[in-house]
């Protein structure tokens, strides 16, 4: 018994053990969640004390407050190439007290900035919270995280680094500025500091920029532009900025104002209907001042766009700017070009007028100097920097749209055979400035006499075996954006729709003085922070496109400048020069840029729709080019020679892409006269010899000079030169009784092969005295017309009077089927230059070079003209 008993409470115990076991488990895991808040906790309190020691780290190595740092600017210093200081460096500055801002400005500058400037410490946490909302929810954008405090202390004391040091130093110091100056020195001392555009530092030079009145008189529409304009200066200057980004910053400001009641829903809406322009009324500037002031707004853009800065980065700090600028040829060229010292066919620049200009490096793209009006003071609304204006390019285009892209994606010789004719009068019509229109011709030809119809069919050519991104990728890499409609390029780009500024302008003809890199151009060479770290140029040349382009559209552009047929006014150079004319619609712009191995400038002039077209003669850009060319030349000496790459062929007057086997290479045997006849009265003893002959396609194949030679073969087998003509038809009289055999040929010279004479065209005509003529309407007079291998066969008496007529039947016949796309009707109507060759259709198969062999299906075959002129692509 007692055995059973113990064993029953060992069993008793076993059993209440086992649940016992499992109970630590839940223990476990309580104890581990115990663990880690307590870690947390105590890497909180680390962080805590952590974060506090490096608080009051950054608190004590914080600037002390100095009030002549809070006063003073450290505006952007700007040096050119020479490292020479600009004279004014487009920069003024005023102090002004706050009891001389007006109201008005004060309420501005508050709504935009700091609605809360009266209320807070220095710090603004409800603002902080509410600048994060606003950026994420993209609302007005009016508001920034910093105070006012905050925005002075930055540009007075710290660096423009994005560590958490500086911003802890930020609050603190504008804690303690708070503490140590009223709220009125603070601003008084913030509208002074501010960058305002237009080189214009503090408020009050700011006013007298703008509006020629000082601060104490703006009125709420005038305050609202001066309020909106640190946020961008550059981007919001209503001078030389976009007055519609002008208008957007100026209507949030005044959105502002109204939600704080500084202004009435009237008085709002009354603003927005008066237009910036009519606003601002700037104060005329010094000579100096107007040259630099363009110098100064591209400074401030590149450095946004190029850099990457911000305006805080860039604006008071005493950033210091190395541009490359060349400081005596700038000054002289602005000085010389705005007093009308350059020697002009006129006495001086028309007043009426204006240009601008941009003189920059071909190998660098680095703008040497910027000319941006003819006026030296602009003491009006209407100052514009027209250097950096946009304006449509006329036919300093075509080198970019038309020949470039088919030079590039189809390797076209500048030997291509163009046509210049009208076009379908539903379809895109251009006229040519000459006034006529002149048939087959080279690309070379055309873009040296700038004709528009061939640029035209150029432009098509291109666009629809290639599709127009191939011409609009061509333009973009050269830094021109194209005319569109839509996503449709528009066809008007080909004569000079696009818009573009002069320097745009320089850097894209620059890249073909390069061997096809384009540079972005640009002024700024590196910048230096007051802590002495520098950055250098991020802008590197990128290929624009194959060598082969740029130097063969370079060769062709030397002719407009010094070949006999260029559209260059002011005469050769003693150096190589290449460049091209461009002219608007009425005039309204006149253009010509113009490069060499190291300068490449180009010059825009332009009048207004009120001003008479006449005052544009003669072409003032050429003038001005020619003047600065001559200039930058003498000062830094001859330019080397465009140097021809390996990827080009120079065969005669053309180049070709090595590679390539262009129809004219190989040009095809000079074509003979097809279908001659004879009008001839016999009692009269004159008449008239006729033929046909495919002068487009023979042009199309390279032939120019064309002309032909007639001969006689007189019954007594004497012979005779009837004379030699460059039109399809002759005079001739005194036939002797008998058989008379007249001989054509026609004579052409081929660049490549020389001086070529066709096969010969015989006809013959006999005379009989002792019959009467045939009546016109019931029989031709007889003709007859003897392939060459057949002369000196005797002729069948009885069919001699039907021989001619059945031979021109033929003849006619067959010369509408022998491959030849000229129409015999239609060239007794319409003149030769008014037909257009086939571009698309060949006879014959094309043989293992690619050439094409054409057969004629005249039974004359050494007459019928083998050889339309197409002869396969280029």
């Amino acid at each position: 018994m007692e055995r059973s008993r113990m064993a029953r409470r060992q069993d008793t115990t076993t059993n209440k053990r086992k649940p016992a076991a499992k109970k630590p488990k839940p223990k476990a895991k309580k104890s581990k969640f115990r663990r880690i808040i307590t870690i947390l906790g105590i890497l909180f309190i680390i962080g805590v004390i952590a974060g506090g020691a490096y608080t009051a780290y950054a608190i004590a190595t914080a600037p002390p407050l100095d009030e002549e740092k809070l006063v003073d600017t450290y505006p952007i210093q700007l040096l050119s190439a020479e490292g020479e200081p600009l004279e004014e460096n487009g920069q003024i500055r005023e102090y002004v007290s706050i009891d001389d801002i007006s109201e008005v400005m004060q309420q501005a500058v508050i709504s935009i900035e700091d609605r809360r400037f009266y209320e807070h410490n220095g710090v603004d946490l409800r603002r902080i919270g509410g600048a994060v909302l606003a950026n994420v929810t993209d609302g007005f954008g009016a508001e920034g995280g910093s105070t006012i405090t905050q925005q002075l202390v930055k540009q007075s004391f710290l660096s423009t680094d994005k560590k958490l040091k500086r911003k802890l130093q930020e609050q603190w110091l504008a804690i303690k500025l708070e503490r140590e100056y009223t709220k009125e020195q603070i601003l008084e001392m913030y509208l002074n500091k501010n960058y305002y555009g237009s080189g214009a530092w503090g408020v009050q030079a700011a006013s007298k920029t703008y509006f020629n009145k000082p601060v104490s008189e703006v009125n709420y529409q005038e305050a609202a532009i001066l309020a909106g304009l640190p946020q961008r200066p550059s981007a919001y200057d209503p001078i030389s900025g976009d007055q519609e980004l002008t208008r957007y910053r100026q209507e949030q400001v005044l959105s502002s104002m109204k939600r704080d009641g500084h202004i009435t829903e009237e008085q709002y809406n009354e603003a927005l209907d008066v237009e910036i322009a009519d606003i601002i009324s700037p104060g005329a500037q010094s000579e100096e001042e107007s040259y630099t002031r363009s110098i100064y707004a591209r400074v401030q853009a590149e450095l946004e766009e190029d850099y990457g800065l911000e305006q805080a980065d860039i604006y008071g700090t005493g950033l210091k700017v190395y541009t490359s600028i060349n400081k005596e040829l700038h000054t002289k060229f602005n000085s010389d070009i705005k007093n009308d010292n350059v020697n002009l066919p006129t006495s001086a620049f028309p007043e009426d007028l204006r240009m601008g200009a941009t003189v920059l490096n071909t190998k660098t793209g680095e703008i040497v100097a910027v000319i941006d009006s003819e006026q030296a003071k602009q003491g009006d609304k209407n100052y514009r920097d027209y250097s950096r204006e946009k304006r449509q390019i006329g036919s300093t285009a075509k080198p970019f749209f038309d020949y470039g892209p088919g030079i590039e994606n189809a390797q076209w010789s500048t030997g291509k055979v163009l046509i210049d004719k009208a076009f379908e009068e539903d379809e895109y019509n251009p006229q040519n400035y000459y006034g006529d229109y002149r048939g087959a011709n080279t690309m070379r030809y055309y873009l040296t006499i700038s004709g528009n119809t061939p640029a035209v069919r150029a432009f098509y050519e291109v666009r629809d075996e290639f599709g127009q991104e191939a011409i609009q990728s061509f333009v973009e890499n050269v830094g021109i954006e194209p005319s569109m409609s839509g996503d449709e390029m528009n066809a008007s780009n080909a004569l000079g729709a696009a818009e573009a500024s002069t320097t745009q302008m320089a850097a894209a003809y620059a890249a073909l003085g390069t061997n096809g890199m384009y540079t972005k151009p640009h002024l700024i060479q590196k910048i230096e922070f007051n802590d002495g770290s520098t950055i250098n140029s991020p802008i590197k040349a990128k290929q624009a496109m194959e060598d082969y382009t740029a130097y063969m559209l370079t060769d062709m552009l030397r002719d407009v400048v010094s070949g006999s047929n260029g559209t260059y006014e002011p005469g050769a150079f003693p150096w190589d020069v290449a460049g091209k004319t461009g002219t608007t619609n009425k005039d309204m712009d006149k253009w010509f840029t113009g490069y060499t191995t190291d300068y490449s400038i180009s010059v825009w002039s332009g009048r207004s729709s009120a001003t008479p077209e006449s005052v544009m003669d003669p072409n003032y850009a050429q003038y001005y080019f020619e003047y600065m060319m001559q200039e930058v030349t003498n000062a830094t000496g001859q330019p080397d020679r465009f140097q021809q790459p390996e990827s080009v062929l120079s065969l005669g007057n053309e180049l070709y892409v090595k590679g390539t086997k262009p129809k004219d290479l190989q040009p095809d045997k000079l074509a003979a006269p097809t279908g001659a006849s004879i009008d001839y009265d016999v009692p009269g003893e004159t008449g008239t010899l006729s033929w046909s002959y495919d002068t487009q396609g023979v042009q199309a194949a390279g032939y120019q000079g064309l002309s032909f030679t007639v001969t006689e073969t007189r019954p007594d087998g004497s012979e005779r030169v009837v004379g030699t003509t460059e039109d399809t038809s002759i005079a001739i009289a005194g036939l002797a009784e008998g058989q008379t055999t007249f001989t054509i040929v026609a004579n052409a010279t081929n660049a490549l092969v020389g001086d070529q004479q066709s096969s010969p065209l015989q006809t013959s005509y006999t005379v009989e005295r002792g019959e009467e003529p045939p009546a016109e309407e019931e029989e031709e007079p007889a003709t007859e017309e003897t392939p060459p291998e057949e002369e000196g066969e005797p002729t069948d008496g009885e069919n001699t009077e039907n021989n001619g007529n059945n031979e021109n039947n033929e003849n006619s016949e067959n010369n509408e089927n022998n491959g030849n796309d000229t129409n015999t009707e239609d060239e007794n109507t319409e003149p030769p230059t008014e037909e257009e060759p086939p571009a698309d259709e060949t006879d014959g198969e094309a043989d293992t070079n690619g050439d094409v062999s054409r057969q004629s299906t005249d039974s004359n075959s050494q007459g019928n003209g083998n050889g339309n002129g197409n002869g396969g692509r280029d």
